[in-house]
């Protein structure tokens, strides 16, 4: 295995009112569990880092093979301590590690295994549709450390070295689609997004 996923499931939800992660998706599935599920048909060994309703995610994702660890900054910390508590938690022997926000339910099977396909030792590789780059980053594990040593309010993207960055383009639009509103969860839903 060269590749894991750390699924960043933490977030406070604040703009949504209530925890968007817990929301159905499409095939009815909460929204956590369904990009789960993507990595895992993939092959990947998953890692879901929780936050907020710890407990709730942890019971959605019952039954599937992941390993949940639990941010306890998660309120303060914003995102980049829920990519580093994700990274803390990955073997020695990984390459690299796909970092993805649970909240982006749009994210295909298709899309992981042509970023594991793209990957090469020394470069991370992030999907970009319409000229933007979008998740999952595979972030591979030269920048790990950088990534780690970041400190509050940086965020992720600031330990990446843009010379190294692969972006490869896609057809699919899901890679730029975070689900943070009841409007944005809507449209997503109806295939608007």
């Amino acid at each position: 295995m060269q590749h894991c996923a750390i699924v960043l499931a933490a977030g406070l939800s604040t703009r949504m009112g209530e925890n968007k992660l817990l929301l159905p998706w499409r095939d009815g599935t909460p929204i956590v569990t369904h990009v789960t599920r993507q990595f895992l048909r993939a092959g990947i060994e998953t890692i879901v880092v929780t936050g907020r309703d710890a407990h709730r995610v942890r019971a959605v994702l019952a039954g599937l093979s992941v390993r949940c660890i639990h941010n306890p900054d998660f309120a303060t910390g914003g995102m980049l301590s829920s990519v580093q508590a994700g990274l803390r938690a990955l073997p020695d022997f990984l390459a690299a590690a796909f970092i993805q926000p649970a909240d982006m339910p749009g994210i295909s099977l298709a899309v992981i295994e042509q970023l594991a396909r793209e990957y090469a030792a020394g470069w991370s590789v992030a999907p970009c549709h319409d000229g933007r780059r979008g998740h999952p980053l595979l972030l591979d594990r030269s920048r790990w450390a950088a990534m780690l040593a970041l400190a509050a309010p940086a965020m992720p993207r600031e330990a990446l070295d843009k010379s190294r960055l692969r972006l490869v383009p896609v057809d699919e639009p899901g890679v730029l689609v975070d689900v943070d509103t009841p409007e944005a969860y809507e449209r997503a839903l109806a295939g608007r997004a």
